[in-house]
């Protein structure tokens, strides 16, 4: 199992493997640049959730999952159990999501106590309140693409404008009246660093969201022509 979750992000290019590496350079770059700012811990976590997240940490889980989605041969769907495919690309999901989030989420953690900034116990509150806001963020959207996928459009096409839309929208949204950045990015946006209201306004609702997500994928993926897209 452990074999085949990972075996489509190995049969990737050299030259596709290369790209994905200069990318993630320039995204981890940014990244740290931002983070060494002296900035207060609050003022920072906002600005890495508002901002930092749809730029550098989302399209770094969409392209990791994309990449190493698996999708079956003909000769591949003849010998195994064709759920296997819709297995492993949950499996990929949730442990690239998981995977983005842990690693953003502790450089974070690791930049602000070497400022000094983690010195009271409420603000790892704040911290666990970012790591869960990092993965429903990253499950989220990650859904709706694979979504898009087993609807039988390739990834290549999803990808771009699964990337730009946040981006754009962020950059529109902020201009306009009202709380709209906050429903558009209803997991992941900063309400408080309260952990009960997070759990109360986003992650229940999240969980609804991911069953219901995980239905329609299995609904798509069930009536798809796989022979088709082989």
């Amino acid at each position: 199992m452990i074999n085949d979750l990972f075996m489509p992000i190995r049969r990737v290019s050299a030259h596709v493997r290369g790209l994905m590496w200069i990318a993630a350079a320039c995204g981890l770059a940014y990244y740290l640049s931002v983070l060494q700012q002296s900035m207060p811990l609050p003022v920072l976590y906002r600005g890495c959730m508002v901002e930092l997240a749809e730029r550098v940490i989302l399209p770094a889980n969409l392209m990791l999952f994309c990449m190493g989605c698996a999708r079956f041969g003909a000769f591949e769907r003849v010998r195994r159990d064709p759920r296997d495919e819709f297995h492993l690309n949950a499996a990929w999901l949730a442990l690239v999501a998981l995977s983005i989030a842990v690693s953003a989420w502790v450089l974070f953690v690791v930049a602000n106590m070497l400022k000094g900034s983690l010195c009271e116990s409420g603000q790892w509150s704040l911290c666990v309140v970012m790591l869960l806001q990092l993965f429903m963020m990253n499950m989220s959207v990650a859904l709706l693409v694979w979504l898009l996928m087993n609807l039988g459009i390739p990834w290549g096409q999803i990808l771009p404008p699964a990337i730009a839309i946040p981006i754009i929208a962020d950059f529109c949204l902020k201009l306009m009246p009202g709380d709209l950045t906050r429903y558009a990015f209803y997991f992941w946006y900063p309400i408080g660093d309260s952990l009960v209201a997070v759990l109360v306004r986003q992650v229940a609702p999240f969980i609804g969201y991911c069953i219901l997500l995980t239905m329609a994928n299995m609904a798509a993926f069930n009536c798809s022509d796989r022979l088709r897209l082989s």
